[in-house]
């Protein structure tokens, strides 16, 4: 039995490898190898809300016409950083594979990509779950289909409310917060009860700095989905950008929990910490995840704001030369002289130049 589960996690780990190695080289067939279409099609068929037996006749379209890992990579976009996490079970038992994409601005997200076993007994993707909007990538196929093929959602209050979700999206990115909340509101009951409704009218509601009605509606989330990682992630976000960092760091702490613990949530639980004027707590972690190498040049970039606050140019200046050396930059080029004018007018800079 032990032997057996070892070599169902080998499988895993090398199915998450080869995914991540094709993400980022940009390379959506050899992703589509390892989805599992008829899986996948019955998936966006029951958010359709169609008949079981409907999704047969257009499984084999959807592998002949819909490159499923070229939108994945697309959904993913470019410019940001990639990488498997770890391979996690859900509270039904449901294996799964975590991912966390980070881009140059701080944004992070967490996606999962959700196995089952196909008829040769290899695992295949059936899913993918994206954290930081609710959002499966069955939705968002179910919501291109029914945009381009109307007759598909006979039911035309089904179809509106299925389209609407996606402009719930659009205006938050666009900073339309009241619009938000009116295509919201026009959902039928059915969206209006989906996690990824919910989540993008509470950050309508953040937007529009209304934090009494975005508790409310946190509140009630999580009654309904008390273990949900979304509202974690996204609440962490929210709280920090409003100097919360009592309520951002319990998310955090909650979301490493739930996900079994990432290294790069300690990384955001040092900044949360520094941000709070907590920089003894903060270097504490940042000093144990440099001995561990854990994320060394994130961590060591943190610390010299640390050192910088605390005006230890001394300890500054052996970091940043670490740094400069880990990623073949002048130190100037890291720290822009503008930002850290003191740093460079102190004498340890000085003398080092000299």
């Amino acid at each position: 039995m032990n032997a057996l589960f070892a070599s169902d996690k080998d499988d895993d780990i090398k199915l998450a490898i080869t995914i991540d190695s094709a993400i980022y080289h940009g390379n959506g067939a050899i992703v589509d190898q390892y989805i599992d279409y008829d899986t996948f099609t019955q998936r966006v068929f029951q958010k359709l809300h169609k008949q079981p037996s409907e999704w047969k006749e257009y499984a084999a379209a959807f592998k002949q016409n819909i490159r499923l890992g070229d939108l994945l990579i697309e959904q993913i976009g470019s410019g940001g950083e990639y990488s498997f996490v770890k391979v996690i079970e859900d509270p039904d038992g449901q294996t799964n594979l975590l991912y966390r994409m980070l881009k140059g601005d701080g944004w992070l997200d967490y996606h999962e990509v959700l196995l089952v076993k196909n008829h040769l007994g290899e695992w295949s993707v059936a899913d993918v779950y994206f954290y930081f909007s609710g959002t499966y990538l069955s939705d968002i196929i179910s919501i291109l289909l029914a945009q381009d093929d109307p007759e598909l959602v006979a039911n035309k209050s089904l179809r509106s409310s299925l389209l609407k979700t996606r402009d719930l999206f659009s205006y938050n990115q666009e900073g339309m917060y009241g619009n938000t909340e009116t295509a919201y509101d026009s959902l039928s009951n059915y969206f209006k009860k989906q996690k990824n409704t919910r989540l993008a009218l509470m950050k309508a509601k953040a937007g529009q700095g209304d934090m009494t009605q975005l508790e409310k509606l946190k509140s009630a989330y999580l009654l309904d989905f008390p273990y949900d990682k979304s509202i974690r992630l996204m609440m962490m976000e929210i709280y920090g950008s409003l100097d919360n960092y009592e309520q951002s760091l319990l998310m955090n702490e909650e979301l490493s929990e739930l996900i079994g613990g990432d290294e790069y949530l300690k990384l955001r639980t040092a900044e949360i910490y520094l941000s709070w004027d907590k920089s003894s707590k903060a270097k504490k972690i940042l000093k144990k995840m440099i001995k561990n190498e854990s994320f060394p040049t994130d961590s060591r970039l943190l610390l010299i704001d640390l050192y910088y606050l605390e005006e230890n140019y001394k300890g500054m200046l052996s970091e940043l030369l670490i740094v400069s050396d880990m990623v073949g930059a002048k130190p100037e080029e890291i720290l822009p002289k503008d930002s850290y004018p003191n740093f460079y007018a102190s004498s340890n800079w000085q003398k080092r130049k000299i």
